[in-house]
């Protein structure tokens, strides 16, 4: 009862009734209101993105929380804000949770809802709620009436059978999290996508996408996108306008070639692109001056990407498992460098001692990403 009364402190700064009641310290955890229009309207949970492991430490937080498997027994039902019902085999909403007026958020995963239509239904009766997690549900589809659903901010659907979204998902458009992770049937985003401006995090890893579609450059709320192990093959070739990227992550997909708008990002701090096909890098790649971590192993370079050269508030550059013979020295006057992961076979230790001559603190490891591949190759060329 303790935790789940904190946790309601927690809940009640982005909770729609007594916003005059909050605290100073309640004040604080609200997002400041910038002046544009479009910002203003999607102001609300503050999703805690930390950006070099591409998650969402909100998320983590409500993970943290029990299940309330005695949810009926809770005294003060209309100043609850968020139940974790999950995996309580359910094949419907309870009747008793309708009692539970107040509620922001709700995690109902790892159940079996028999009418999936009945359940978005059900679920608008709580017009407060903005975060609804349904993941782990064998869900193959999403009913019209998401659009119901008019105030939710984090969706997540992860791990479920879904094979399409329906357009009407484009009417979710205060959304800031759409998690579609392990929905292995998905290929491809409705084109209502575009009206999801609040889109703060798109997570599509796992999926079978096999591009990111032109009509995402349009959520220019974006901060984080997670794509890995998918099928994509392209990104759009304007994504450099999606200048508050921080994080992308789109490893081991079939990208052979990154669009020169990529020197846009300016505020991009992370970028994992290893597992992919890529050959050289555009010039305009140098004009990331804000990278920190940069991933680019097991892809076809032949030739050493010098363009990292240019990128100086690297902390980590992973390049193993690429066919280049060796690394110019150079890359010791990376002032920011501290880590290098270099081919575990191909770097000679007269090349790793001719870094090390120009930056003696450097730590250069000798990697295989492929080590537990059985009878896998270790480069593509």
């Amino acid at each position: 009862m303790k935790n789940l009364i904190c946790f309601f402190l927690f809940l009640c700064v982005i909770a729609c009734k007594d916003v005059k009641e909050e605290s100073n310290s309640d004040r604080s955890e609200i997002t400041p209101t910038p002046k544009t229009e479009l910002v203003d309207s999607c102001t609300g949970i503050d999703l805690k993105l930390e950006i070099l492991f591409s998650r969402s430490g909100f998320l983590e937080q409500l993970a943290g929380q029990p299940r309330n498997e005695n949810f009926r027994e809770l005294p003060d039902k209309e100043k609850v804000t968020y139940l974790d019902l999950s995996a309580m085999k359910l094949t419907k909403l309870p009747q008793e949770l309708f009692e539970f007026k107040n509620l922001v958020g709700l995690n109902i995963s790892s159940n079996n809802f028999t009418d999936k239509k009945q359940l978005f239904k059900d679920l608008s009766r709580f017009s407060n709620l903005k975060v609804l997690r349904l993941n782990w549900s064998k869900i193959t589809s999403l009913p019209d009436n998401i659009e119901l659903l008019s105030n939710l901010e984090v969706l997540c659907l992860a791990s479920n059978r879904i094979s399409f979204l329906p357009e009407t998902i484009g009417k979710l458009t205060k959304l800031k999290l759409l998690d579609l992770t392990n929905n292995k049937s998905l290929k491809t985003l409705p084109e209502t996508i575009k009206n999801l401006t609040c889109l703060q995090l798109l997570d599509v890893s796992g999926t079978r996408l096999s591009r990111l579609r032109d009509e995402v450059l349009q959520c220019t709320e974006l901060i984080i996108i997670k794509g890995n192990a998918a099928k994509i093959e392209s990104l759009p070739h304007a994504i450099g306008n999606l200048t508050k990227l921080k994080s992308i992550n789109l490893a081991y997909n079939n990208i052979s070639e990154l669009p020169k708008s990529m020197g846009q990002l300016n505020n991009l701090e992370h970028l994992s692109l290893s597992g992919n096909d890529i050959v050289t890098l555009p010039t305009e790649f140098s004009n990331l001056k804000n990278l920190e971590f940069l991933a680019l192993a097991y892809n076809r370079f032949k030739d050493f990407p010098e363009e990292v050269l240019e990128l100086h508030k690297i902390h980590n550059l992973w390049l193993n498992n690429n066919s280049f013979k060796s690394i110019p020295s150079e890359v010791g006057n990376m002032k920011t460098l501290t880590h290098l992961l270099v081919d575990h076979e191909i770097i000679t230790d007269d090349n790793i001692a001719a870094i090390k001559h120009v930056n003696s603190k450097l730590r250069i490891i000798r990697q295989d990403s492929r080590r537990y591949v059985k009878g896998g190759k270790k480069r593509k060329n």
